[in-house]
């Protein structure tokens, strides 16, 4: 009877562990070690070839008040690059209805909505906002390896987030590499 109510009480007490979320890591700062985490696939449905980097958080520093997740990523159709985007996700606790968004420079990006979305963890609700901007090569070829700031506009917050120079370089040379056919 004793080991009844003991695995009575281990299997209740199981129901109640809190699973917490995942913690995504910062970008390393060698885009060596980015870049071994870049995945390529094709897609032999419709012959595009996808290039993406893994979703980083982008924090500066301890006391941030706007740390987002980013990645990169650029899709080729029968050899030819059709984009390439930086894509963002902003979690809080209220919605910030990002519209825009400008680099350090005062360069304005090509704007993408992609996805809002509520939840509730750990008993309080959370918001996730994803969107894109696209990002010229040009422009990619300006801010590889540099440490670039960018500036997200929203009806209700604003913030700036730093796209790591380690993520854009390593991701720059994945896209040179694929479009040069020397991977």
């Amino acid at each position: 009877m004793k080991i009844f109510i003991y695995l009575l009480l281990v299997v209740s007490l199981q129901a109640c562990v809190i699973h917490l979320p995942s913690i995504p890591q910062k970008a390393p700062k060698d885009a060596s070690k980015v870049s071994t985490d870049i995945t390529v696939e094709y897609d032999k449905f419709n012959n595009t070839t996808s290039i993406r980097t893994p979703l980083y958080l982008s924090r500066k520093g301890f006391t941030d008040t706007f740390p987002v997740q980013l990645r990169f990523r650029s899709t080729y159709q029968n050899d030819a690059r059709l984009f390439i985007q930086l894509y963002v996700v902003v979690s809080d606790v209220d919605w910030g209805f990002y519209h825009s968004a400008n680099g350090e420079d005062g360069y304005s990006f090509d704007f993408i909505d992609i996805d809002s979305k509520a939840s509730v963890e750990l008993n309080m609700v959370n918001t996730k906002e994803v969107f894109g901007v696209s990002v010229p090569i040009e422009y990619l070829r300006k801010i590889a390896g540099k440490d670039w700031e960018v500036k997200a506009y929203g009806k209700r917050k604003e913030g700036t987030f730093i796209i790591p120079g380690s993520l854009s370089a390593a991701f720059l040379k994945e896209l040179e590499c694929f479009e040069e056919k020397n991977c």
